[in-house]
């Protein structure tokens, strides 16, 4: 069975975590996005952006969709059809699935692609602008069981499988807790974190004259969220062993969300041993339960500082539950996550459906009254006619 498998690493991101590493346990074919470093390809990119972006409407819902992932889809696309591969699995169908969707009946094999972000994010593109492409796809993986009622009434519940985000565990390694007096939180990230509700913990905190300090992971352009909290250490851009072992020496993960599918910081906390403090939205609780952490209300400042409060004055509530974190964490290995999607794989190329067992309760269609399709433009039309002006006026 020959897979192509379409990638991509993003900055925020630790070496050793990410969506991206699945690729090696799929023992696939990997297309990774390029960076630009030579003027000339920085040239072309400029006027790739300047020609159609604004003309391509689908371009702005998808997430830091680039040159270098239109390139990219070229390439895995061609490889495909080189190799004669029966898969090609883009692993961030949120960002970087476009020209691979209107090629799809080109392709030699099947096209399957996971998806990241919450659905409420995604309807748009769904339901109006890339409505048919999309029902092109084979299968669809999601990292949340949150997520599968939504994208099924979009492509059907025989082609929606959820599957959970792996964990590299070697790399995140069990760490000796706190043994200092205090107790110490780490809080990491920025992408649909709930700041106001970790600001006023913080304060709170701060207020209380609890002996808790924060240690704040995220880039510096986000350090205004905590601007006036005493109690807090920011950093930005440090290495992967710094980050560890800020993990593996906290006493929890304090991490509020507003909504969220997988989150990679928590996988890394539980990793390490490291109990999980966050909320009870979307697809957190498929990966921290009662075992390995604590779930709060969404937006609930005064539950957070609560439990925090909690920890402070009884440190082994904490320390229980390092054991079920690391647990916890060894059932996302990406061994086993690779199992259950090369599973999907089989049953395709075996004329079965992606989805093991889809739900019968789950709708064919959206509810209500269904969005009239708009068909979005086709890019390259577009680009060429453009690229023919240009060259027509010189």
């Amino acid at each position: 069975m020959t897979v192509i498998v379409l990638e991509k690493r993003w900055a925020h991101h630790t070496k050793s975590g990410g969506y991206d590493h699945l690729a090696r346990f799929l023992n696939a074919h990997q297309v990774q996005r390029a960076h630009l470093r030579w003027l000339p390809s920085k040239i072309v990119a400029k006027a790739w952006e300047y020609l159609y972006h604004d003309e391509v409407r689908l371009v702005d819902l998808l997430v830091d969709y680039r040159f270098e992932d239109r390139v990219a889809e070229e390439k895995a696309f061609w490889l495909a059809l080189a190799k004669r591969a029966r898969i090609v699995h883009v692993l961030y169908g949120d960002e970087q699935l476009n020209v691979l969707l209107r090629r799809a009946s080109l392709l030699p094999g099947h096209l399957i692609a996971t998806f990241h972000l919450p659905a409420e994010k995604s309807r748009e593109r769904f339901e109006r602008s890339q409505k048919r492409e999309l029902n092109r796809l084979s299968g669809a993986v999601v990292v949340a069981s949150a997520e599968v009622r939504a994208f099924a009434s979009w492509l059907g519940p025989e082609k929606v499988m959820y599957v959970p985000h792996g964990i590299d565990t070697t790399a995140f390694p069990v760490g000796h807790g706190n043994d200092g007096q205090g107790t110490k939180l780490i809080f990491v990230g920025f992408f649909l974190r709930d700041f106001e509700v970790a600001h006023r913990v913080a304060d709170r905190c701060a207020h209380e004259r609890l002996n808790v300090t924060f240690d704040v992971v995220l880039p510096s352009y986000y350090f205004g969220y905590f601007t006036g909290c005493d109690n807090v250490a920011l950093h930005s851009d440090i290495a992967e062993e710094t980050l560890l072992a800020l993990y593996q020496g906290a006493d929890a993960l304090f991490l509020p969300v507003t909504n969220a599918t997988a989150n990679n910081a928590i996988l890394e906390a539980l990793a390490c041993g490291t109990p999980v403090i966050s909320t009870d939205v979307g697809g957190i609780p498929d990966y921290v339960n009662e075992d390995c952490g604590w779930l709060l209300p969404v937006g609930d400042a005064e539950a957070a500082y609560q439990c925090i409060r909690q920890i402070t004055e009884n440190r082994e509530l904490a320390r229980a539950k390092r054991r079920a974190a690391r647990a916890q964490a060894e059932r996302f290995s990406w061994e086993q996550v690779a199992a259950q999607i090369t599973a999907g794989y089989r049953r395709l190329l075996a004329g079965g459906n992606f989805a093991s067992e889809p739900k019968s309760d789950l709708p064919r269609t959206c509810a209500g009254v269904e969005p009239q399709y708009r068909n979005p433009y086709d890019e390259e039309k577009v680009f060429l006619q453009r690229l023919r002006k240009s060259v027509d006026k010189r």
